[in-house]
């Protein structure tokens, strides 16, 4: 089998030829299991090929340890260009070290002098393969929790001056750590740094993944030119995919691509996935990522990670309440407006006067309904007691104009209180974050409750907030709520709530529903 080191199609060996790019086809050669290269690496299995060289799986004899080898094909280890861009993306692994990027060793001549570097194995599948295994609709939250970590190993090359410009799902291998998904960005091959020039062809076109490559990179943008923004729009893609479970653009040839990219608006996430909807500032989110004018996009990761964080779940009645508020603030500026005009055109005083007065009317009408009450809303207490803390009742802090703390302030000033180890302070406030709509707050309180943190154990109180997250469509609630009915003995019930969570994509929920059937 041949190919092509362009767009990796496969052709008989007969060809010599790329039909589309005009570009020479690579011959390749497997290495079979139990070679040894260098005196180091014995050969496991071949896991996987393109039109640079394929990917093997070895294990190094001195370390006793798996690695990734990456072998560049014999005829492209003679092609000077070709070998520069293989050694720049060793060099580039080698000084970004950070958790979310595959980590690179050695690059070394085998025995023939093709070139090959090692590299951290990832025993786990690409997002791609990810993607396709896992139960649809997929787990909005896991989706952000991945774009937030591709996020930060892209962080880490663009602070050293350097964008990948070929963020795809293929690119991305999914790793497990501590029992979470650990997403690491690989294949650096062609990343730009300010030094670089345009990505090498021998046609003279670029080097692009059609599905997610930016406006700029469509129009031939020099790579010395490019930043962050570029790879942010790739990765506005892979979210988009996550949450749809198809690209934002779709075409058959490349002038389609191109006019897609550039001058299509793409659909709202929620217009394919109307639960998506009930996710607050994850539609904005998305398309801004897509926007065709970088300046539009998110300036670097840490503006990124501020957007990810502004996401909220939004029960629907919470969102028709909403709306309501809304429509009432705009018929308040649209009779002020139209007030205004009144005045301005008879120039008389009563007029003037009657106008502010149902300006003031409409204004204190609409704050009204806007104003929080001072009762916790969406609380548990519609079938159950809201919940109490087990330390002194804490009373909601007021701001100066009267009205209550920002709910969601409170569940980070928690989270933060949390993570310091500080239980008894940070549970009276989960208490109420979880009490006004904060289902993240519910999930942290179930668990304080569950282990007896920060105040005395209490199950019952840990189901009844696993229960409201979980019913809210935060599904690792629902794997925790199993967890409590299977050390209780309620098998049935808790077959029920992993069912939820490994249908929602909780691979652990499916482990431990495989273990109560």
């Amino acid at each position: 089998m041949k190919t092509c080191p362009q767009c990796d199609s496969g052709y008989p060996d007969s060809h010599t030829t790329c039909p589309t790019h005009g570009l020479p086809l690579n011959e390749i050669r497997d290495l079979k299991p139990g070679m040894v290269i260098r005196n180091t690496y014995r050969i496991v299995r071949k896991l996987g090929q393109g039109g640079m060289g394929a990917v093997y799986l070895a294990q190094h004899t001195l370390m006793n340890e798996p690695q990734a080898l990456k072998f560049l094909s014999s005829e492209l280890s003679q092609d000077q260009a070709f070998t520069a861009r293989f050694l720049r993306e060793v060099r580039t692994l080698r000084q970004i070290r950070h958790k979310n990027v595959v980590d690179a060793g050695n690059l070394e001549p085998a025995e023939d002098g093709t070139l090959f570097f090692s590299m951290e194995f990832v025993d786990g599948p690409d997002l791609r393969i990810f993607l396709h295994d896992a139960h649809k609709p997929f787990d909005v939250s896991l989706a952000l929790n991945i774009t937030r970590q591709i996020a930060e190993g892209l962080g880490a090359a663009h602070a050293k001056g350097m964008v990948h410009r070929d963020i795809k799902p293929e690119n991305i291998l999914m790793a497990r750590d501590a029992g979470a998904w650990l997403p690491k960005i690989a294949d650096f091959g062609i990343v730009a740094t300010k030094e670089s020039s345009t990505a090498y062809t021998r046609t003279g076109g670029t080097l692009l993944t059609m599905a997610y490559a930016a406006p700029e990179q469509w129009r031939g943008t020099p790579a010395a030119e490019l930043d962050g923004r570029t790879d942010l729009y790739a990765l506005g893609g892979l979210l988009y995919e996550m949450l749809t479970g198809q690209t934002p653009f779709h075409a058959e040839n490349y002038e389609g691509w191109a006019r897609q990219h550039q001058t299509t608006p793409p659909q709202p996430p929620s217009a394919l996935r109307p639960d998506l909807a009930n996710w607050q500032g994850l539609d904005a989110l998305t398309l801004r990522l897509l926007a065709k004018d970088r300046n539009d996009r998110p300036k670097d990761v840490a503006e990124l990670h501020g957007l990810i964080d502004a996401v909220r779940y939004l029960p629907p009645e919470a969102r028709r309440e909403t709306v309501r508020e809304d429509t009432a603030m705009d018929a308040t500026q649209a009779s002020a407006e139209n007030s205004t005009k009144l005045a301005t055109r008879s120039g008389s005083r009563w007029v003037v006067a009657a106008g502010s007065m149902l300006l003031v009317a409409l204004i204190v009408f609409a704050l009204s309904r806007s104003k929080p009450s001072n009762e916790p809303t969406g609380s548990i207490g519609q079938t159950t007691p809201a919940i109490q803390p087990q330390t002194e009742q804490i009373e909601q802090p007021k701001l100066q104009n009267g009205f209550t703390l920002d709910i969601a302030g409170t569940e980070k000033k928690a989270e933060v209180l949390f993570k310091q180890k500080h239980y008894s302070d940070a549970r009276p406030l989960f208490v109420q974050a979880c009490n006004g709509g904060e289902m993240k707050a519910c999930s942290y309180l179930g668990y304080l409750c569950a282990k007896g943190l920060g105040g005395e154990r209490d199950v019952q109180t840990a189901r009844v907030v696993y229960k409201k997250a979980c019913d809210k469509g935060t599904l690792s609630s629902c794997a925790s709520l199993g967890t409590l009915y299977q050390d209780a003995g309620k098998s049935e019930e808790a077959s029920t709530y992993f069912q939820k969570a490994c249908n929602g994509g909780v691979a652990e929920a499916c482990d431990l529903l495989r273990g109560v059937q």
